[in-house]
């Protein structure tokens, strides 16, 4: 079993000496890491191997892309490529940039079932958490150095991972065509691997793994709980995030089609006798739209969406949201330690 180093002070001589007390913060930091030395060296490792990857990413697709001018090519709908070089594209780097896109995504569900599981609820489920109680160091400054790594760590390192990744993304998302270069990486679709949308959600997962891991003090359940409560956070911001500025609506006399310029086209229907919208009518096997509009007495068509200027305000706006969640939550862990452990 780990024990805590003492607090250590210095005599007149400069000789460091041992003092009675609690250990210090800096001591207790260093207790948890050499607990999860072994993962932190394996997260280490695959940090500086993804941000590498990151940085060849970036200047290989940017490239290619010039070299073969790939966006000259790409319209509304599609990319007519030279000799199959868009296809090589996306099998090159599309596939990679999408994939890494996927794991930021899925970090922050990963981050809570790590700190909900092995970090709190394995210690109050085997008592090994005695260790450090027995040796003054009360249950709030245990705990706190608990939530409190895993959030430094997750906001330097998520922070370097998600400006890369929004680095590499910006070599096709910020072109014109490049929705259609890249059909999967439209912004709207990517929102979450993008700018702070990764940092905040990965230090919303660490305290709800920090609080779950706390209330359940079972080690799997912990985990499973974990990882289904910060998916839940990210599906509704998801469900959210069309709500998070205030949407441009287009009217037409014609329906309007919902491809292309990337501009996220979310909503699109008819505006009825009343004024009020009808979104996306059923108008019948072999209806014309103009005739749809004549059978429902409507004026014309809407369509409601944000263009890409409104990725970086709706990025702030949702960051805010998940950070104020993620503090109430931190806020909760700690509040709950401290009833049932003072």
């Amino acid at each position: 079993m780990t024990s805590i180093p003492p607090t250590r002070t210095t005599t007149r001589g400069g000789t460091p000496a041992a003092t009675p007390g609690a250990p210090g913060v800096r001591a207790l930091i260093w207790f948890v890491v050499r607990q999860h030395r072994t993962t932190a060296w394996i997260a280490l490792a695959l940090f500086l191997a993804l941000a590498g990857s990151l940085v060849w990413l970036h200047g290989a697709m940017g490239d290619f892309i010039d070299t073969h001018q790939l966006l000259a090519a790409c319209d509304d709908v599609e990319c007519a490529g030279p000799s199959g070089k868009v296809a090589d594209f996306r099998s090159s780097y599309g596939d990679y940039l999408h994939y890494t896109g996927l794991l930021l995504e899925f970090l922050p569900a990963l981050l809570a079932a790590f700190v909900a599981g092995p970090m709190v609820a394995r210690e109050l489920e085997s008592g090994t958490y005695k260790v450090a109680w027995s040796q003054s160091v009360s249950p709030m400054r245990w705990f706190a150095a608990k939530l409190a790594l895993p959030a430094v760590v997750v906001l330097a390192g998520v922070s370097v991972l998600a400006a890369l990744y929004t680095w590499c993304w910006r070599v096709v998302g910020d072109r014109e065509g490049g929705d259609v270069l890249l059909p999967g990486q439209p912004w709207h679709q990517s929102f979450n691997a993008l700018g702070p949308a990764p940092v905040v959600l990965a230090l919303a997962g660490v305290a709800i793994g920090a609080l779950v891991g706390l209330l359940l003090k079972r080690t799997l359940r912990a985990m499973i709980v974990a990882l289904l409560a910060t998916g839940a956070v990210a599906a509704v911001t998801g469900a959210l995030r069309q709500y998070l500025v205030t949407p441009v609506t287009t009217m037409s006399a014609d329906m309007p089609g919902l491809l292309g310029n990337r501009t996220w086209w979310f909503e699109r229907g008819m505006v009825g006798p009343s004024g009020g919208h009808i979104v996306e009518p059923d108008c019948g096997v072999g209806v014309s739209p103009a005739q749809c509009l004549v059978d429902r007495g409507a004026s014309g068509w809407y369509v409601d969406s944000h263009p890409y200027t409104h990725l970086w305000p709706m990025q702030w706006v949702q960051a805010g949201g998940v950070t104020v969640l993620a503090v109430l939550l931190a806020a909760g862990a700690l509040w709950w330690m401290r009833r049932t452990h003072s």
